[in-house]
């Protein structure tokens, strides 16, 4: 049974939704959003968003929602989760139940704070809009486990959603993150940075075992490869490496050390005043009176 608040409500708009929808208009619209869903998806695992072949069997799950419910206002689709008991047992993991669910509030998330979403992401988006006809447009709300969001998608929001188009070439790089591998992609990993973005790398045959024995570490990697969307890149490693971890020492220790302590190991006895500071070779000359205007010099 559904809990009540795990709930997603589409309210469609536009000149071919105004008291319901024609079954072309949902289809297209269906079709897709749906491709929006799985590219989103997509790009989040730093994957190619457009691929042959079918998805994989998890990203089926990115779009697995049943329609429970249509009302006609403009036209107003109730999706609920899918029935676990129509799951296959070989497909289950911890992820399944809300994959689906995580992705789309995601989704939300990202185009709530007006960050870029992936161009392929967009693109379907606008076309799920431009399906429903003229000043179409399509609210999503979203209701699951007590998390509430709701978004509106138009084209000109959508525009602004998309990222500048760039002509980035690959370049040497260097980058700085926690290494992880990538289901099913033989030859690959990943390296995801602090800032979120999730860098797809490949390797050479010599390196394949140093290269495994760092998954789950921090690492650093050089090579060459461009940023393929806002939130993906793609690296050919040429060297991949431990980040050194923090070592407590001596000198550089997170316990507190009295004040007293430290004092004894500088070889401090006291306050040394402002005499202290000063250089007894100090010369006051024509240079040496530029180089303090240009200290202290006034910025406009």
């Amino acid at each position: 049974m559904t809990a009540p608040d795990n709930r997603i409500t589409l309210t469609l708009k536009g000149e071919n939704a105004q008291s319901g929808i024609s079954l072309d208009a949902f289809d297209g619209f269906i079709t897709h959003f749906t491709n929006a869903l799985r590219y989103h998806y997509r790009a989040s695992k730093a994957e190619p968003t457009r691929k042959p072949g079918h998805p994989f069997s998890k990203e089926q799950f990115t779009t697995a929602f049943r329609l429970v419910e249509f009302r006609v206002g403009s036209a107003i689709a109730v999706l609920d989760p899918p029935l676990v008991e129509g799951v296959p047992d070989s497909l289950l993991d911890s992820d399944v139940p809300t994959l689906a669910w995580t992705n789309v509030d995601d989704l939300l998330a990202t185009a709530a704070d007006g960050t870029c979403l992936d161009d392929d992401v967009v693109s379907e988006l606008m076309a799920a809009t431009r399906s429903l006809g003229k000043d179409g447009s399509f609210a999503v709300d979203y209701r699951s486990r007590g998390v509430s969001r709701a978004h509106t998608f138009h084209l000109p929001g959508l525009e602004r959603l998309r990222a500048p188009r760039s002509v980035d070439a690959p370049h040497p790089q260097t980058i700085t993150g926690n290494l992880h591998a990538i289901d099913l992609e033989p030859g690959h990993v990943a390296v995801r940075t602090a800032s979120g973005m999730d860098w797809r790398c490949s390797y050479p045959d010599a390196i394949e075992q140093h290269v495994l024995a760092l998954v789950g570490l921090r690492v650093w990697a050089r090579g060459i490869g461009r940023a393929t969307s806002t939130r993906a890149g793609s690296l050919d490693v040429a060297e991949i490496h431990p980040v050194v971890e923090y070592e407590q020492t001596a000198l550089f220790t997170g316990s507190p050390v009295p004040l007293a302590e430290l004092m004894t190991q500088q070889a401090v006895q006291g306050p040394q005043g402002l005499r202290a500071l000063s250089d007894p070779d100090w010369e006051l000359d024509d240079q040496s009176e530029q180089f303090l205007e240009a200290i202290f010099a006034e910025i406009d």
